[in-house]
This record gives structure tokens, sequence and C-alpha cells, in this order.
């Protein structure tokens, strides 16, 4: 079943957006996106669902190891920039929770994927959020992305 926190008071901003990972907002189209004229929030990414959310997430992570940031200290410098976060914490929490370092090469596969949205949502919204998002909520993102992470992945032109 589909879980919709949008603009729910007293959920970590990140459950209330359904955007767990932050997305700061973009022109991007993403499958599932509030869109910007209705978006209530000012500077993140709002979904009609939850799993929109994690799934944009995970597209994008994909989409940015593919694209050459296929450490967790590049991806990671990336989506948490230290003007904003302590990037060198996130990095290393990151990769001994995936159990990694930092510049090993990420195995582009689903359970490598889960692993990383599970932790930087974690890091994200606090560590309460395993009350608001299931193992199954993971997978269900996985799902509607429509890849199979064991061959080789091709991304889709829509996002």
């Amino acid at each position: 079943m589909a879980k919709n926190y949008l603009n729910k008071p007293g959920y970590p901003r990140g459950i209330r957006n359904n955007n767990p990972g932050n997305l700061i907002q973009t022109s991007i189209s993403w499958v599932g996106k509030v869109p910007l004229s209705q978006n209530t929030d000012g500077k993140f990414e709002q979904f009609i669902e939850l799993r929109y959310g994690l799934r944009a997430m995970m597209r994008d992570l994909i989409s940015d190891i593919k694209g050459g940031k296929n450490t967790i200290q590049a991806l990671i410098t990336e989506y948490a920039p230290s003007f904003e976060n302590n990037t060198v914490s996130y990095i290393n929490t990151v990769a001994a929770s995936v159990g990694i370092t930092a510049l090993d090469l990420i195995e582009l596969s689903q359970e490598t994927i889960i692993a990383i949205c599970k932790i930087m949502v974690r890091i994200e919204n606090g560590p309460t959020v395993n009350q608001y998002i299931t193992d199954s909520d993971y997978t269900e993102a996985m799902a509607i992305i429509g890849l199979d992470l064991k061959k080789k992945v091709t991304l889709p032109e829509q996002l």
C-alpha cells in the first residue's frame, strides 16, 4: 500500500515531503513529483507518495554512479556538499554501513543501492526514520524504477 506523508506536521522534513533523500528542487520532471507551483516546502522537492521520493533518490544515485561518482567519497561529496553538511562524517558513516571504504568502487546492484539509500535516509531524517519507511518501501521503489541491476544498467529517458 502506497504511503503518503505529504505536509503532515510532526514528521521529519524529508518524510513530510515524501522526499526522504532531501533532493533539492530542480526542473527535473521526476515521476510522481509535486509541481513546483504547488510545492509548499520552498527548498526541497515534494512527491505525491513516499515511493516516488525514494525512486527519485535511487535514480539520482544510480545516475551519479554511472556518471563516474562511483565511490562513496565522490558520491556523497556531490550529494551532501560541505557548505551544508559534515561531509566527512557523512562519507564515513555511509561507507562503514555499506561495508566498503570511502574509495572502493560501488557495485551497481539493487542490494548496494538500497543499502546506500537506507543509511543516507537515516542521516537525512534521523534515527527514528525506520518507523516511517520499511524494507518493502525500498524494494517497491526499486521495482518502479524498472531496472534490473543484475545486468548492465541503461537508464530509460523517463525520469
